[in-house]
């Protein structure tokens, strides 16, 4: 069974409807705490707001979109999938830690680079970065309970509904798997700082998923993935000394480190894409899960 087959409910779904209410959201947001803080000041802490507005905004967009599934006629089931029996995980940490290593490398060489062109741009990144204030410091409990909810539960299993579970299957429907694949993935990457880390994440995510036909299993990677940031940050928090760059100099002694990280996790994972790279007619995800639901 193919999307050309049967009705296809993500062509009604609409990327860019996505992320008009996703800028919706965030402004409606934006405008209610400047009211608060016109009329009865508060005084926020700026990271614990930042990842409180985040459960709201991806937490709002989320359910918003669920409420779409009914008229939609998508079954949020089929979106999900059930978890392949026996699944073998190890590989699969093998996966996250060579993406932390490319995402790691690829950061210290991109900025390495863009401090050739704009070396007073990245030593102001840098400055900027190593002056702002710890927020474990100004806010302990608070910050790394909900760092460590955000990061390893509200972060994976959002980004992975929106990303893979309906982007990725959206512009598979418009422009086939493996369009919607790269487009999806670029898109994550453009998404977060570090473009080129990220981009590569969402691939072997969307990868994973199309391969397991689960979104569990990209969603536990992403969780594992972010799970690393979690810990450097509890490592700060009881002051065992961390790695940092406060200025160019700095940046580029680090840059053979990020050539390492490159060369140790690119060839492998590229290995892993061209493996698992889905053919032209391969089928979404959702279709074969409703497909075996039906028979």
């Amino acid at each position: 069974m193919t999307p050309e087959t049967i009705n296809n409910p993500f062509l009604r779904l609409k990327v860019r409807s996505l992320l008009l209410r996703l800028f919706l959201i965030s402004f409606v947001l934006g405008l209610a705490l400047g009211l608060i803080q016109v009329t009865k000041p508060l005084n926020f802490n700026p990271q614990v707001l930042n990842l409180v507005l985040y459960i709201f905004v991806f937490g709002s967009l989320c359910l918003w979109i669920l409420a779409d599934f009914k008229r939609l006629g998508i079954h949020l089931n089929y979106v999900v999938g059930r978890l392949p029996n026996n699944h073998k995980w190890l590989p699969k940490v093998g996966l996250v830690i060579l993406l932390i290593l490319f995402s790691i490398g690829s950061y210290l060489v991109l900025l390495y680079l863009l401090s050739l062109m704009a070396p007073s741009l990245v030593d102001r990144i840098l400055y900027d970065v190593a002056k702002t204030p710890i927020p474990q410091r100004t806010a302990p409990v608070l910050f790394n309970l909900l760092q460590a909810i955000v990061l390893v539960v509200v972060a994976p299993i959002t980004e992975e509904f929106l990303f893979r579970g309906i982007i990725l299957q959206r512009w598979a429907s418009k422009w086939g798997i493996q369009a919607g694949l790269l487009g999806s993935s670029l898109l994550f990457g453009i998404g977060h700082a570090n473009f080129l880390g990220l981009s590569m994440v969402g691939m072997v995510l969307g990868l994973l998923y199309i391969r397991t036909r689960s979104l569990i299993v990209p969603i536990a990677c992403h969780a594992m993935n972010n799970s690393f940031v979690v810990v450097m940050s509890l490592l700060n928090t009881v002051s065992i000394p961390t790695p940092t760059m406060n200025n160019l100099e700095q940046l580029r002694h680090s840059l053979w480190l990020g050539i390492l990280f490159i060369v140790l996790s690119l060839p492998l994972l590229v290995r892993f894409v061209s493996q698992n790279w889905p053919r032209k007619d391969a089928a979404m995800p959702y279709f074969i899960n409703s497909s075996q639901k039906e028979s």
